[in-house]
Parts: structure tokens; C-alpha cells; sequence
């Protein structure tokens, strides 16, 4: 137990980094009278301090770093030298091998057993890192329970004797026992588990020739996290198969399907799709957090000009806005977060989904459900009998909603939508492409946007970056000897890639009386983007090229995200 003078010092650790006041300090330690608890303990039970403010209070006491285990590229060469069994019950975890010296993360500093333990087993050349008890369990079962899972699935496929084997003509039944069986299970927990905690917004269960790879989409970037063996496969995907109502005896064509579970208490949603390929079928999942809250449109990523442009278009009454972008480019979270700087109790506002990612407090929200004919153009027809102010359609997928939409836009109702294009001038073409008469886009559409994710440099190893002038000026940038770009050095904090969140890069498109007059000619994209510009229309890569002037993210991001093709030649 921490000594009463430590306890002090570790209250005032907290009220100095701000995690708690005097007052909670003071009461924390009336309770310890009582109670003979440490202080620590007490400000986390009565929910004053986290448990990583605790792990950070803790390590200043002591005169330690703290590590954020989660995100820490563990060096996997050092595992083998620990019992797993023995990290699990004093609390630690093996971080890496660095000149001589094992860099160890414990969950308790205090704890003189477990240091012995580990000066015994490891010599004295050891360096002290305190970790959250959550975290270093975590890391625990994803680094050592996994390898023994895996080994144990092994085991018993081998015990089947080949009828686990990939195969078209497996027994229905078999299939439904192989993907409930304890080792698969686990496996599956911990591939979904890991990518929840790793913030990943997707997962690719993807069959090799010899393997079965798992890959999370972190930051828009795919990274290979396991390999896991071939003749588990069939165990895998139909697990993935039972949890998300899909159909196990299919396995020529796609499915959709969805699962919900809670993570520590935080409501998961999951929009999964499978499809067959030459080694089996691959499954993706599209991770879905309904807790996280919804963001405002100055968090987003605007700058302040598209912000104010963006601004005019959603204070119109009425009228049809479309954001477009491919899958994966925030178009819903934009749109969320419309409708939550326009709610209000004077307004109504009714939203048509496929499916509803995240719950509005005070909108009605329906889900598209085409297995019951409840299709984006039904749901429609119904919602203009509701009296709306605001409208929100998922998706523009085809003529028929296009044109109840601009019905609804034209009738005195704010529409919102997206629809797949690659700019915002594009927007107008498409729908005139789809069927809708150029006199009627004109007269409905009142905005368009189009919006990418970019990735951010990371704030911790941020540094400054020379990039040739011939790259700059090919991306259409007068080369300004005052302007410093920047990088990421790669550290902890960013898995050592740079970079370390997204945001978002926008170009915004108001209707003129000048661009609706081209709409009604026919004209291409291309004259619309011409018009545009002169009427102040920063594209794409011009807000790209200003958020890498200001140090936000990397030429080489620019380049990934924005293609440079759409640099004037």
C-alpha cells in the first residue's frame, strides 16, 4: 500500500495536471480515513479520474513514463521470454529489447513482487513504463491467448480428420459446429475486439491461398494485423456468417448482413458483406459506433471559407443540397452534423437510412429495409405526408428517388443528400445522366459538395519537411519560400506511420443564377468547374494544397487523396 505522503503527492499530481480539483482531493482523502484506501483508488471509484489519468498520475509519483499500451508497436521478438501466465498475474507486459535494456509496462509500480519477478527473470537492465490494468490485459490475450487459440483450432482440425478442409461440399451441419466451437469463437472476439480498440473502420477477413488474412482499414489505410491458418477458414467466416444472420448453407453469391454487440459498454453496430472469391469467401465489416457523438461542422475539417459557404447553403428554407464522395469519404458525418446545428423543436425533420449509423436526439430516423419493400423512394412518399421541414436521403441511387427529392425540394422542404460523383460539378451532370430534366435540377439544386478524408500529421513527432520545388509546382502550388511544410517522423503515439487522424478536405459549390443557366444547356462538368472558379470555387486540391501550407498534413497525402490529374496542365 502507497504510504500517506505519497498519497498526497499523488493528489496533488492530479489537481496539478487538472484531472481533479482541492476539494475532490480533500474529500478523497476524508474517505481514505475510513477506508485505508490508497487516494488513487478512491478518486477512480467515485469516477473523479479515469483510469489512464490514474496510470499517468501514477507514473509521475513514481518517476516512470506512461505508455499508451493500445497504440505501442510491440516488439513481438521479446514475448517469448516472458510466461504469459505470470504477466497476467503480476500485471505486466514485455514493450521491447532496445540496447541490452527490456522496456516492461506495468499496470502497478508499487507492486515489489512483480519487480522482483522481473529482475529475476530478466536481469536489472530493465526500464519501468506504467500502463493501464485494461490495456496490458488486452495486449495480454491479443499477443500470447491468440497464438494459443490459434494452436488449439489447429489442433482439433487436425482431429477432424480433412473434413475441416476448404471445400465446396462440406456437411451444412458441420459447418454450423465448426463455427461455434470455443477456439473459433475466440478467434473472431478478438479480431473484432482489437479493431474496435485500434479505432479501425473496417475489418477484411480475406482467404490467401495459404492463409487467411485479417486487415483493419485504420485512418483510411489498410494494415495487415494477423494470418491465420487455412484450415480454420470454414470455422471463421461461417462464425462471421452466424453472428451476422447471413445464410451458411450460401456460398456462391454476396450477402449483407449486420450485427450489434456492446464494447465496454458502448453500443457497436456492424454493416458486414460477404462475397466468394477463388480461395473462399471474404468477409468485410464496417464497424459503425452509435456512442460516438456527432461532431460539428468547425470539427469536421472547413476551412473558415468553405465553412462560410457551406453555412449559406444550409440556412436556405428550402431547396436540394448534395454532398458527393466515394464510400468511406465522411459524406454521413457531414450530414449529421447539418442536421444538428438545424435541429430544433420548431422543426421537424425525418431521415430515410440504409442503414441508420448513428442516433439523432429529437429527429425521426427510418432504415431502409428493401427485403420488406420498404425502399428509399416508398419511404419518401410516406415522409412528405408527415409535414417535414428537413429531409435527409441516404443515398441518390437511381432516377425514381432523385426525382421525389427534387419534388420534395420544390415544394418548400430542405433536402439533404449524397450521390457518387468525383466533384461537386459533376453533381448537376449525374443527375441529368440519370433522367431528371435539366430544367428541374436547375431549379432544385441550391448546393453541392464534394469532400475527401485526409490524413493529419501527428502533433507528436511532427517535423519540418523539404519537398522538391518540382513537386510542389506540379501540384499547381506557387513555390512561397516562406511557407514550411511539414511531416511525421513516426512515433509511438502513430504506430509509427506520421500520421494520426483524419479530417476532412471540401470543395463547396452554391447555385448560381450563372451555373443553373449552364445546367440548362447541357453543358459538361468541366464548364461548370470553369464557371465555378470564377465565381471563387476553391477545388479539392486547392483546400488539400492550403491544409499542407498550414502544416496540417503531407505533400504525399495530397497526392494519395487528391489525384493529380485534376492539376492544370
Amino acid at each position: 500500500m502507497i504510504s500517506s505522503s505519497h498519497n498526497l503527492k499523488a493528489g496533488e499530481i492530479a489537481v496539478k495536471k487538472k484531472f481533479a480539483t482541492k476539494e475532490q482531493i480533500d474529500k478523497a482523502l476524508s474517505i481514505q480515513k475510513v477506508t485505508n484506501e490508497p487516494v488513487l483508488k478512491i478518486l477512480v471509484d467515485t469516477g473523479v479520474i479515469s483510469d489512464v489519468q490514474y496510470a499517468q498520475v501514477l507514473a509521475e509519483q513514481w518517476n516512470y513514463g506512461f505508455v499508451d499500451l493500445i497504440n505501442y508497436p510491440v516488439d513481438k521478438e521479446v514475448l517469448p521470454l516472458i510466461d504469459p501466465d505470470r504477466a497476467r498475474y503480476y500485471g505486466f507486459f514485455p514493450l521491447k529489447k532496445e540496447d541490452g535494456k527490456f522496456h516492461i509496462a506495468i499496470a502497478d509500480p508499487t507492486n515489489i513482487e512483480a519487480l522482483d519477478y522481473l529482475r529475476l527473470s530478466l536481469g536489472n537492465n530493465i526500464i519501468i513504463y506504467v500502463a493501464t490494468r485494461a490495456a496490458i490485459t488486452q495486449s495480454i490475450e491479443k499477443y500470447y491467448e491468440m497464438e494459443t487459440v490459434l494452436k488449439r483450432a489447429e489442433e482439433e482440425a487436425n482431429l477432424m480428420e480433412g473434413s475441416i478442409e476448404v471445400k465446396q461440399d462440406v456437411d451444412l451441419a458441420r459447418l454450423r459446429e465448426m463455427g461455434e466451437e470455443a477456439p473459433v469463437i475466440r478467434i473472431v472476439n478478438n479480431v473484432i475486439s482489437q479493431a474496435i480498440v485500434e479505432d479501425a473502420s473496417d475489418i477484411h477477413v480475406e482467404p490467401m491461398e495459404n492463409s487467411v488474412r485479417v486487415r483493419y482499414r485504420i485512418d483510411g489505410i489498410l494494415y495487415e494485423k494477423q494470418s491465420l491458418p487455412k484450415r480454420i477458414q470454414p470455422g471463421i467466416i461461417t462464425r462471421l456468417k452466424i453472428i451476422s444472420n447471413m445464410d451458411i448453407a450460401e456460398r456462391r453469391i454476396p450477402q449483407d448482413g449486420r450485427i450489434s454487440l456492446k464494447f465496454e459498454g458502448r453500443p457497436i453496430d456492424f454493416r458486414v458483406s460477404s462475397i466468394p472469391s477463388i480461395f473462399g469467401e471474404k468477409v468485410v465489416l464496417r464497424i459503425l459506433d452509435r456512442s460516438a457523438s456527432v461532431k460539428s461542422l468547425e470539427q469536421l475539417g472547413f476551412s473558415e471559407y468553405n465553412l462560410k459557404r457551406f453555412n449559406n447553403l444550409i440556412s436556405q428554407p428550402y431547396g436540394m443540397i448534395l454532398i458527393s464522395g466515394p464510400t468511406g469519404s465522411g459524406k454521413t458525418t457531414t450530414l449529421y452534423s447539418c442536421l444538428d446545428k438545424l435541429n430544433s423543436p420548431t422543426k421537424n425533420i425525418i431521415t430515410v437510412e440504409d442503414p441508420v449509423e448513428y442516433q439523432l436526439k429529437g429527429i425521426n430516423q427510418m432504415q431502409v429495409n428493401e427485403k420488406a419493400g420498404l425502399t428509399f423512394a416508398n419511404a419518401l412518399r410516406s415522409i412528405l405526408r408527415q409535414d417535414p421541414n428537413i429531409i435527409l436521403i441516404g443515398e441518390i441511387r437511381d432516377e425514381e428517388t432523385a426525382r421525389i427529392a427534387i419534388e420534395a425540394a420544390l415544394t418548400g422542404h430542405l433536402v439533404f443528400s449524397t450521390i457518387h460523383t468525383n466533384d461537386a460539378s459533376s453533381i448537376a451532370t449525374r443527375l441529368i445522366d440519370m433522367g431528371i430534366e435539366p430544367f428541374l435540377v436547375a431549379s432544385s439544386l441550391i448546393g453541392a459538395s464534394a469532400q475527401r478524408l485526409i490524413r493529419k500529421i501527428c502533433d507528436y513527432c511532427k517535423e519540418p519537411s523539404n519537398p522538391s520545388r518540382e513537386v510542389i509546382e506540379h501540384l499547381g502550388f506557387k513555390v512561397d519560400e516562406t511557407v514550411t511544410f511539414y511531416k511525421g517522423k513516426g512515433c509511438d503515439k502513430c504506430s509509427h506511420s506520421g500520421y494520426k487522424g483524419r479530417m476532412a478536405i471540401s470543395e463547396v459549390l452554391p447555385i448560381s443564377p450563372e451555373v443553373q443557366k449552364l445546367i440548362l444547356r447541357k453543358v459538361s462538368s468541366k464548364e461548370i468547374a470553369s464557371e465555378a472558379k470564377k465565381e471563387g470555387l476553391k477545388s479539392l486540391l486547392d483546400d488539400a494544397m492550403i491544409k499542407a501550407a498550414e502544416g496540417l498534413t503531407t505533400l504525399e497525402e495530397v497526392i494519395r487523396v487528391v489525384s493529380t490529374l485534376e492539376v492544370e496542365e
